[in-house]
């Protein structure tokens, strides 16, 4: 009997520093989570191409939306439109 407390207790631990670890790492910008889309559901217009963290709490995102990418600044304060990006900007393997 005392064994399986041990073990029960030992299982919680593990999902305790799990979960702490994930709830940290997410804070400081190094796992994102993102929902899973149903299968058959409508298709996304707007998405994520890249992100390229500058610092913890600082990041550039390139976004597509429909057949546009824009450029976009994002901190903790704000988020501002750096640039669009036009084809002709795009290099050639970036293109989808």
């Amino acid at each position: 009997m005392q064994d399986m407390y041990r073990q029960f207790f030992g299982v919680l631990l593990v999902l305790g520093i799990l979960i702490t670890a994930l709830y940290l790492l997410k804070q400081r910008g190094l796992a994102r989570f993102t929902g899973m889309r149903v299968l058959g559901g409508p298709e996304r217009v707007m998405k994520v191409v890249e992100r390229i963290p500058l610092t913890a709490q600082h990041a550039v995102h390139l976004v597509q939306i429909g057949q546009r990418r824009v450029l976009i600044a994002s901190s903790p304060q704000s988020c501002q439109l750096i640039t669009e990006i036009s084809e002709r900007d795009t290099p050639p393997q970036a293109v989808q």
